[in-house]
């Protein structure tokens, strides 16, 4: 790591501590926000003595999120983190109690495949590119056509991954406890984009791919190579957007769907 990488990091990790720390630690409304801000400073501790930050730019994420769901709190709402699922070791990462009663849980994943421009992506790409249909993923292999394509898939796996752990993690919930389960991806805005959270968002809920999405066919493999299928437990998906010299969320939107084909 370089002396200015490290510096940027330090920088950012002294505004997280300055200007979301407190504010999400002042709001009543949360509980068991000090386990999270507590987990941040461990995840910072690793840091400086491993060199890997994958861990922070998690948890910021976290962060992140909770000051989103809080911004949407009503006064005798309570959002908590971590919240046991009653029975198992399992945890949801956060869930709403409405002033109603109601339950909401949202889990908070961060998607970021790694850019690798390599002959055996490249390979991979071409390969799957065989059986597109009518949208096409089409890139060139002179200018890191097998990372761009790579970023593509990866994180379209990702997503299938992450909702296929999600909803067992759902169908653990007692029914005292029930209500929409739903998970949050985070972006840098770089690494993937809120279109294509949208595609997947619509196959999920409706069984069929959307006929713009260039990553259907990469889809109906990945899920068939590796024995997955969706029951459709889960309500949706928000998206979180936030780059990463930045704090807090720059975009976040909440029930993701895709615009209408046509409209």
């Amino acid at each position: 790591m370089t002396t200015d990488k490290r510096e940027e990091k330090e920088e950012w990790i002294g505004k997280v501590n300055a200007e979301l720390l407190p504010k999400l630690l002042a709001d009543i409304r949360f509980k068991n926000g000090v386990k999270l801000t507590n987990r941040f400073q461990h995840e910072v501790d690793i840091w400086k003595r491993t060199g890997i930050f994958k861990q922070v730019i998690e948890i910021g994420n976290e962060l992140a999120a909770a000051e989103c769901l809080i911004c949407r709190l009503h006064s005798d709402d309570r959002l908590i983190y971590e919240q046991p699922i009653i029975g198992t070791k399992k945890l949801i990462d956060y869930l709403t109690i409405k002033g109603s009663g109601q339950h909401e849980w949202v889990e908070v994943k961060t998607v970021a495949p790694e850019w690798v421009n390599d002959e055996a992506g490249w390979l991979r790409y071409m390969k799957i590119a065989k059986d597109f249909t009518n949208a096409k993923l089409i890139v060139v292999r002179e200018y890191e056509g097998a990372a761009i394509a790579g970023q593509a898939f990866k994180t379209r796996w990702s997503f299938i991954q992450q909702t296929s752990e999600g909803e067992a993690r759902a169908a653990l919930i007692p029914d005292a406890m029930k209500g929409p389960v739903w998970l949050l991806f985070c972006s840098t805005g770089f690494d993937w984009h809120r279109d294509e959270l949208e595609d997947f968002a619509d196959f999920y809920r409706t069984g069929k791919p959307r006929g713009d999405d260039p990553m259907s066919n990469a889809t109906e493999r990945y899920m068939r190579d590796e024995g997955l299928s969706f029951n459709r437990l889960l309500a949706g998906f928000h998206y979180l957007g936030r780059k990463k010299k930045e704090v807090s969320a720059h975009c976040f939107t909440m029930n993701v769907t895709g615009p209408r084909i046509g409209a």
